[in-house]
């Protein structure tokens, strides 16, 4: 038995219709429509576009998988001290995990004195390193105090010892006890 050799293909509107004035021809050599025969013609186009079809069909669920993987790298913390962590096809690294991360710092009953304090820790570890960090805002001083703001404070990354804590330099002139309670701050890394 003989089957219909179909190849990857889409036209629309063009599945012959058998008339009845058409004689009834099978495959053979010198046949029309390409030695096929006319009685074959539809069903050789029904088989092109299946296999056409089915081909996008493969490739459209190959993809969904790929964007299902993707989507699954974006995870992230909503809270005080929380991260987010975006997927992102970086020119020099290729597919890494670009994390933005957030917090407060508490001085802690050091903020009277200038110094050096930590380490404080990120909410989660940069698996590679800290490329980024700053502070945003600080915070007021604590009710009862003069007015907040009027102390002169500086504060600065000066130390990453690793991708998972910070310290930081309070260079705060002192009023004690008005100064700042802490301050925001952001970091990004990957």
């Amino acid at each position: 038995m003989a089957t219909l050799i179909d190849a990857a293909e889409f036209t629309s509107n063009e599945v012959y219709q058998i008339q009845a004035t058409d004689p009834v021809e099978g495959a053979a050599s010198g046949a029309s429509f390409s030695g096929t025969g006319i009685s074959n013609q539809p069903h050789q186009q029904l088989a092109n576009r299946t296999t056409f079809l089915k081909q996008r069909q493969d490739v459209n669920i190959s993809n969904i998988g790929v964007l299902q993987a993707f989507q699954a790298l974006f995870t992230g913390l909503m809270a005080q001290n929380g991260y987010l962590k975006i997927p992102v096809a970086d020119i020099n690294k290729g597919l890494i995990q670009y994390i933005i991360q957030w917090g407060f710092t508490d001085w802690g009953g050091a903020g009277e004195s200038e110094g050096l304090y930590g380490p404080y820790s990120f909410p989660i570890t940069f698996p590679n390193a800290c490329q980024i960090f700053m502070p945003v805002t600080l915070t007021p001083e604590g009710p009862g105090h003069d007015a907040a703001g009027d102390d002169v404070v500086m504060v600065s990354a000066s130390y990453i010892p690793t991708a998972s804590q910070f310290w930081v330099w309070n260079n705060q002139i002192l009023d004690a006890p008005n100064h700042t309670r802490g301050f925001y701050w952001l970091a990004i890394g990957f």
